[in-house]
């Protein structure tokens, strides 16, 4: 017969060791009811643990797909909401030119109201989201549009026109716009200048004196397969059209314009704003297509994440019920432990002596 040695303290670390597992094993239950998975996802799946990670991996994908959707339609909208504005004041504008005869009576408020229309514009093309110039193109950190009326010294835009009326002919008049020979400008030389001197400053370099923007717009992931132009720029034709419209009327010098020369003028100017006005109409048309678009593939997204979402959960989910009861019963195991411990450290031949 042989006996081995058993002591108090054997016992002691023994229930000790029985404690450390019965904590971790509550950690992982606890976790499993709380989040609804598997704690050790891997042990559970084993070989269909790619599935799950494929599953995420593409659910991560419709969630970043999804939030930059979520940016592209409020730049889309903010933008609608600017152009809706610009395209508002324009036919305003238009509207008073037919309604009102320009006499010599009417041409300070008509002015004045074309400079106002002017400056609104420019700020609605400055309008920016998140830091962030809509109007910008690809150049969203900087403001598109400088301003024409800009102090006391003149903008780049107000320094070229001033250039371009005052050049000699047939270029241009060969005198400022104040000065008293603009009455003496014939019908003729005003198309052909209009045509020519005039219209060069709202193309090609010379609108770089308005405009710092990008003529590339930003282009948008709206889905997986599916790549879009989400933002319009400030270099659009519409625009130029309208800074056009709006400099003829307040700086060719319509007040001191002979009448046939100034209906010559104002007609004109009405041309220009209905195509102007035509031209925004086709961008906002363009603009609603794309957020369109942009709503139905987060809607497909949306649903493809809830059916993603059944997958995983199918794959990695526990049974809450049933993770409550472990919960519980390690809970009464561990304080039976604690228990016993209490009562381990209690015993010694000390007390029987």
């Amino acid at each position: 017969m042989r006996t081995s040695f058993v002591s108090t303290m054997t016992l002691w670390k023994s229930s000790n060791s029985t404690l450390d597992k019965l904590q971790t094993n509550l950690i992982k239950a606890n976790k499993e009811l709380v989040s609804g998975r598997e704690a050790d996802v891997g042990l559970k799946l084993g070989y269909k643990t790619g599935q799950t990670l494929s599953l995420r991996q593409n659910r991560a994908e419709f969630d970043a797909l999804i939030d930059s959707n979520t940016t592209a339609l409020l730049r889309m909208k903010s933008t609608t909401t600017a152009l809706d504005q610009i395209r508002g004041n324009a036919n305003k504008f238009r509207d008073a030119l037919i309604a009102t005869p320009i006499r010599a009576a009417s041409v300070d408020a008509i002015k004045h109201q074309a400079r106002t229309s002017l400056e609104n514009m420019i700020a609605s093309l400055n309008s920016n989201v998140g830091e962030q110039y809509i109007f910008g193109g690809l150049n969203t950190q900087e403001k598109p549009v400088a301003s024409y009326s800009n102090g006391a010294a003149p903008s780049a835009a107000k320094a070229a026109l001033d250039a371009a009326f005052a050049a000699p002919p047939p270029a241009g008049f060969g005198f400022a716009q104040s000065a008293a020979a603009v009455s003496a400008i014939t019908p003729a030389e005003m198309e052909a200048f209009l045509d020519g001197a005039f219209s060069n400053l709202f193309q090609g370099a010379n609108w770089t004196n308005w405009s710092g923007a990008s003529s590339q717009n930003i282009q948008s992931q709206i889905s997986t397969k599916e790549k879009v132009e989400t933002s319009v720029n400030a270099n659009e034709g519409a625009f130029r059209k309208l800074a056009m419209a709006y400099t003829m009327t307040f700086d060719l010098g319509l007040e001191n314009l002979n009448e046939q020369t100034r209906e010559v003028l104002v007609n004109r100017i009405v041309d220009t704003l209905s195509e102007a006005v035509t031209d925004i109409t086709a961008v906002q048309s363009r603009l609603g297509v794309v957020q369109e678009k942009t709503e139905q593939a987060m809607e497909r997204m949306s649903l493809q994440k809830t059916i993603l979402d059944e997958k995983i959960t199918n794959l990695e989910a526990v049974d809450t019920a049933e993770a409550k009861i472990r919960v519980d019963q390690l809970m009464t195991q561990i304080q039976t432990s604690y228990s016993l411990t209490a009562q381990l450290k209690n015993l010694s031949l000390v007390k029987f002596i």
